[in-house]
């Protein structure tokens, strides 16, 4: 089973948002006359193409992007690959575009690594190959790519492009898109806490991760949080916070959630079950102050 394509919305973020994603701090300007007119030319190509200070010029950019590579800047190869396999003001053509993200990868892009990497899981540009695939996926994890992790805590927890799921190499990568507010990867890392998969069990931890996922309107962070809390604990309060995560998860259709609320509106006696509603109410409230709240000037 492979994964989607890449969205080409991710190719442009990814590819082009140098560095934020491929490296922590920006690339060093050099003493070397070359490599800072090497550096000039690929901020020009970016300006360019994003508009920044100037009109956009994709094709322009494209330009200063191929000077650029000329001079040796490594990112330069992964913008140009980009022009190619999104057919931006050049003819589409995924085996021109795996060249250039090839040729970034063996300068050390990260951003290239990463598209190369999607290139071979998804048999794009003409070679299919999953054991490269995943190879350029840690490379371009271990040079701080986010969108790295994201793919590899998918191929190992779900077992995709590898011939078994492997829980212990998911986890650290889980643990990274989590770090990043991912509502997909702190519910992921809840279910292998809560489960002791590929980490030590811990209860604690998973409802704090189902617990944030779930203020955030999350439906599969409520669902989880209920029943991790239990609506059948021996704890009224416990019981009744539980069925009202229930009851919330269940509004936006959650099929487990849905399920569930229709069983305990059979069994759960009517005061707990009313309790259990005022206190949805309670947190759907508190939810909505917390997605509407205006953040601080920056």
């Amino acid at each position: 089973m492979k994964t989607k394509s890449l969205p080409l919305s991710l190719l442009i973020a990814t590819l082009l948002s140098v560095s934020a994603s491929a490296q922590s701090t920006p690339p060093p300007q050099s003493a070397d006359s070359k490599n800072t007119s090497g550096d000039t030319e690929y901020v020009t190509g970016k300006n360019l193409l994003h508009g920044r200070g100037c009109e956009k010029n994709p094709a322009l950019a494209l330009e200063h992007f191929k000077k650029a590579a000329d001079l040796g800047i490594v990112e330069a190869p992964a913008a140009i690959g980009y022009f190619y396999a999104a057919g931006l003001v050049v003819e589409k053509d995924d085996a021109i575009a795996a060249e250039w993200f090839q040729k970034g990868s063996e300068k050390g892009s990260g951003i290239a690594k990463f598209n190369l990497g999607r290139f071979r899981l998804d048999g794009k540009g003409g070679i299919t190959s999953d054991e490269e695939g995943v190879a350029l996926m840690e490379e371009a994890a271990k040079l701080g790519v986010p969108e790295a992790h994201t793919i590899l805590a998918d191929i190992y927890f779900l077992g995709e492009h590898v011939q078994n799921r492997d829980y212990s190499k998911a986890a650290p990568h889980v643990k990274a898109v989590a770090a990043t507010g991912n509502i997909n990867g702190i519910n992921m890392l809840g279910v292998m806490m809560q489960q002791g998969l590929g980490m030590e069990r811990d209860e604690k931890g998973a409802e704090e991760c189902f617990r944030r996922a779930a203020m955030e309107g999350d439906s599969k962070g409520q669902s989880n949080l209920g029943q991790i809390l239990n609506p059948t604990s021996e704890n009224p309060a416990r019981r009744i916070e539980a069925t009202a995560w229930l009851i919330i998860a269940a509004s936006q259709l959650d099929p487990l959630a849905t399920r569930k609320i229709s069983e305990l509106e059979q069994t759960m006696p009517r005061k707990e079950f009313h309790a259990a509603r005022d206190k949805a109410d309670e947190f759907q409230k508190k939810i909505s102050e917390t997605r509407n709240k205006i953040p601080n000037s920056p």
